[in-house]
Formats: C-alpha cells, structure tokens, sequence
C-alpha cells in the first residue's frame, strides 16, 4: 500500500485531467504496454525457437516491421483508441452517474458489440470466419469492470487524503491560535470571577460565552464530527458576542431562529460559522440600513440554513467574500458528497445563503 500511497499523493500534487486527457492518456499506456509485451514476446521467441516469421523475399520479420505492421495494416492504435474510449465512458458517464446495475447492463452491452465490430472489421479487412466471439467479450467486460472498481478506490483514497490534509491543516491553524491555551481559560475564569464579584453580571456572561467558545476551538478542532448540540450551543454563543458588539439602533436589525428537534445527529465542526461571519462582516454598516436574517433548522438529520442580509458596495479597505467561502465548499465536497446543496449570491438587492446538508 506504500506504492499505491506515494502515486496518490504524487497525484494531489499534479492537476486533475480533463475526461479526454485521462482517455488518450489511459490510451497511451495500454498503447506502450501492448507494443514492449508483442516485442518482448517475439525476441524471446526468435532466440528461443530461432526465426520463425519471413517477408515475402526470405528475410526474417524485424522487430521493427512488426511494429509498422500492427500499427499500419492492423491499426492496433485504433483499436486501443477506441476500446479505452469505451470504458472511459463507461466509468465517467454510467459508473459515477448511474446506479451499479446500470453499469453491469451497459458494461456486458458495449463489450458484446465493441467486440463484434472489431471482429467484423477484421474479417472484412483480412477475410477469413468468425470465431467465438464470447471469450474476447468477457474479456473486455472484464477489464472494463475493474478498471473501473480501481478508478474508484483511488479516487476513494484520494478524497480520504484531502480530508486527511483538511483536517492537518485546521489543527495547525488551532494551533498557532493556542498561546498557551491553559493560561488564557484561567484568565478568562479569573475576569469571571471578578465581574460577578462586582455585580456585573452581562459582563460575566460575555466571559463566559468568550471562554465556551475558544474551549469549542481548541477541542472540537481535532474531531471531524461533534454533536449538532455542542455545535448549536457554540453557535448560540458566537451569535450572542457578536450583536453585543453592534450598537443598539433601530437600523441595525438582526433576526436568528435556531431549531433543533434533539434527535442525535453529528455534524463537521465549524462548518456553518463562515456563512455567519461573512454576513456580520459585509452585512452590516454602523452608519446604514442594515439587517440579517437567519434561520437554522435541523429535523430528522436534516439541516437547513438560511441567511439573507444587507449587500453593500465593498469597501477599499475591506476584503474579497471568496476565501472562507471557497474553503467551505471544498469542506462539504469532501464531507458530504452528494449529501448537500449550497447556493450563494445576490438575490433581489441582498446577499442570500441557502445550505442543505444530509447529516450523519
């Protein structure tokens, strides 16, 4: 599994192919292979039995003139062309798209007139009869078929190492984020301790969100799932610190619905806290009209995410929406293939975020 290991990670590094490019490429090498096995097979033949294949005028066939020969008069390229086409095909289209039986169905149907045409072609371009065409036939379903279950396991692999690197490199960041983590919670217990010492019980309470919140990062950073309870109490306490700092005026409004039906789901951690932060971040202005709306939803391990706010013209100073956008997608591409459904973008003069996840 080393090898196999040390491909896929040379393969993450390199730029994924287009669909024609994996099939000329997957051409290609079946192309190479076929050609050093005839001409490896011939050599050690002729030193073996000696020369037993003649041109018309007595001399012996040379390596290179059965390389013409099946490349020119026998067109072997075409046919490797044509052959890798179809399980290419096969595998992107019906394999990726369809169920398995489909695959099974269109796999046994394709190899049978693939290998049909061919031996049609062959009779009609070199005479001769028909043979049992069964056995080239399952053959080629065959290969189709796992060719296929290897694409898919190194794909597989693949998706695990990305979710591997995401979760390396979320940790890193924590990390770097955790100055001596022990000090900073005694700290934040002590200012506790003091605020309600002096009756300051709202101060207190933003202590103690503060403190919930970072214990949130520095446990939950190393877990790819954590209940959807502890990630709505995270979210709770998030929400509840960033109104607080927005001035109490009648044209800042912020609306939050957070609904939960207890069943026990799980959900990755910190998947949902970009979308907010983006919003309080572009859709509020201290000197504007501004307003957020947002509605979280979870029933029977289903949930949904709604916000709408404010869209405003950048600012200069102000950076891109892209990059903690992007890295959420990435995330839930790799969490919840084909579980999920996002849009974002401005709708009627605001900014709106629609997310579905099928949970764990």
């Amino acid at each position: 599994m080393l090898v196999l290991d040390m491909i896929i990670f040379q393969f993450m590094q390199s730029p994924r192919l287009a669909i024609w490019q994996q099939w000329l490429l997957h051409a290609l090498l079946i192309w190479v292979g076929a050609e050093l096995n005839d001409a490896l097979v011939y050599w050690y033949e002729v030193n073996t039995n000696g020369v037993h294949l003649f041109n018309t005028d007595g001399s012996a066939v040379t390596h290179w003139q059965r390389f013409a020969n099946h490349n020119y008069y026998q067109t072997v390229w075409l046919v490797i062309l044509a052959g890798t086409f179809i399980v290419e095909f096969s595998y992107h289209y019906i394999f990726k798209k369809e169920p398995f039986k489909y695959f099974i169905v269109g796999t046994c149907l394709f190899s049978a007139c693939f290998v049909l045409l061919l031996a049609a072609y062959n009779q009609w371009k070199f005479g001769g009869e028909l043979n049992a065409l069964w056995g080239p036939s399952i053959a080629f379903a065959v290969y189709s078929f796992c060719y296929a279950l290897f694409r898919d396991f190194v794909h597989q692999r693949v998706n695990k190492a990305h979710r591997q690197m995401q979760q390396v490199q979320a940790e890193l960041t924590t990390l770097k984020a955790q100055i001596n983590p022990h000090f900073f919670f005694n700290t934040l217990n002590t200012l506790y301790g003091t605020a309600l010492a002096e009756n300051a019980d709202k101060t207190a309470r933003c202590i103690e969100q503060l403190s919930n919140i970072m214990r949130y990062t520095v446990t939950e950073a190393q877990q790819d799932f954590t209940p959807v309870s502890q990630e709505l109490s995270f979210l709770k306490d998030y929400l509840h610190l960033q109104q607080l700092r927005l001035p109490g005026r009648d044209t800042i409004r912020v609306q939050t619905d957070l609904d939960y039906d207890g069943l026990p789901a799980h959900i990755a951690p910190f998947l949902l806290v970009p979308f907010i932060e983006n919003a309080f971040k572009y859709g509020i202005r201290i000197e504007q009209d501004s307003f957020i709306k947002l509605q979280l939803t979870v029933r029977e391990h289903s949930l949904d995410l709604s916000i709408q706010n404010s869209l405003f013209p950048p600012r200069p100073d102000q950076d891109g929406l892209g990059t903690g956008i992007q890295t959420t997608q990435k995330r839930l591409q790799l969490i919840y293939p084909d579980r999920h459904s996002l849009t974002f973008g401005e709708v009627a003069g605001r900014y709106n975020v629609q997310l579905h996840i099928r949970l764990h």
